[in-house]
């Protein structure tokens, strides 16, 4: 049995030192962009889902309101408000008291109460309330993350009970 003994006892080179330099170089840019990409996506979709769970709940809210709500309790339609960008429904709470329920100097307001937003969501220009024909609504909220550039718009259609008679005089129910 022989046994074979290696001569060669130089060590690496050069050009191969540099090259698994190189190697491995490449590979922690490639894993440092994934890496990096993620936690950017990750950011992305946090801020995405903040948004649109902050638009749901005021939606849900502002339809909430509306959804009963009829055609002879609404007493002026502010839709813009004259010189302003508030659009807002002036309502018929009772006989001696009104509420408002819409968009106000920036805020959200249902039944004269603000709806308070998260710390970094502001509402952006672009959200009003429209009336499409006598009755129904559209309802187009824009919220934006105060700290980057991220936008979302909800739009909501919403039908109001129409209590008035074929001919538009009077507000009250006709009598069976």
């Amino acid at each position: 049995m022989s046994i074979m003994h290696f001569k060669n006892e130089r060590g690496l080179t050069l050009v191969e030192l540099l090259a698994a330099i190189v190697l491995t170089s490449i590979i922690g840019v490639i894993g440092y962009s994934v890496l990096f990409n993620g936690i950017a996506t990750y950011d992305r979709v946090k801020a995405e889902t903040e948004l649109r769970d902050e638009a749901d709940l005021i939606m849900a809210s502002m339809i909430n309101e509306l959804y009963t709500l009829k055609l002879s309790e609404i007493k002026v339609k502010n839709l813009p408000e004259a010189g302003t960008d508030n659009h807002y429904l002036v309502i018929k709470a009772d006989e001696e008291e009104n509420k408002e329920i819409g968009f106000i100097d920036g805020m959200v307001i249902i039944n004269d109460n603000e709806v308070s937003l998260h710390n970094e969501i502001q509402i952006a220009n672009g959200t009003k309330i429209e009336e499409i024909e006598e009755g129904h609504y559209r309802i187009t909220l824009v919220l934006e993350k105060k700290d980057s550039n991220q936008k979302i718009e909800t739009i909501s259609e919403i039908g109001i009970i129409n209590d008035k008679k074929p001919g538009g005089e009077g507000n009250e129910l006709p009598e069976e």
